[in-house]
């Protein structure tokens, strides 16, 4: 009897002692489970927090730019996903001397930001003016492809942020704030209709987002 009682007491804390590992095992594997799940969260395409951010960037104030951009009163800019996200440490400034003639001349394509601090253009390099029968000045098309620049007024500077192939067509140029600009444009592609990309530009920071209607 007493061997007996040994035997049970020594299972007893066998089997005890195999619990507690097969518990402690359950408890690192789905610890393990955790860690995995929180890596993947961190690792999650940035896209997704992005797409987040253009909900902030936009609110409602580009939708209907956008509709009467494309005239289209149904156009809704949520459909827009972002393509690309990029940051430019430093953009490449030039010197820049212009006349009072030169704003009156090309007025349309200068958009002045809120606080005039920044000047988007939308393409007077290599636009011609031609006067017409009555010596009026009108803007001609020139090359056809197209640079977009930045004009910083206060010093006098500028910087080229996007140059455009024959293959697109700028649609409209917006500015959101006084630092956010927004350029719609659309580009020829493979399928059976042109894709319509939209630009965000923060003339501040050199923040650069471009969004694909889906």
């Amino acid at each position: 009897m007493h061997v007996k009682k040994v035997y049970s007491l020594t299972t007893l804390i066998v089997l005890t002692g195999f619990i507690l590992v097969l518990t402690a095992c359950k408890n690192n594997k789905d610890d393990g489970k955790e860690t995995d799940i929180t890596d993947t969260a961190t690792m999650e395409p940035s896209i997704f927090i992005r797409s987040e951010d253009s909900a902030v960037v936009f609110t409602n104030k580009a939708d209907d730019w956008i509709s009467k951009s494309l005239h289209n009163s149904a156009w809704n800019w949520s459909r827009f996903q972002l393509a690309e996200f990029w940051y430019e440490d430093s953009l490449q400034k030039d010197p820049y001397e212009e006349s009072k003639k030169f704003y009156s001349d090309f007025a349309p394509l200068l958009k002045w930001s809120p606080d005039s601090s920044y000047i988007l253009d939308l393409g007077t390099i290599g636009t011609m003016i031609i006067k017409d029968k009555f010596g009026k000045p009108y803007i001609a098309d020139g090359d056809i492809d197209t640079e977009i620049s930045m004009r910083y007024p206060k010093t006098e500077m500028k910087s080229r942020i996007l140059y455009f192939g024959s293959t697109y067509s700028l649609i409209d140029a917006k500015w959101l704030d006084k630092e956010q600009v927004a350029i719609l444009a659309s580009v020829l592609s493979n399928g059976p209709q042109a894709d319509t990309l939209l630009w965000v530009i923060n003339a501040k920071e050199n923040y650069f987002r471009k969004y694909k209607w889906k």
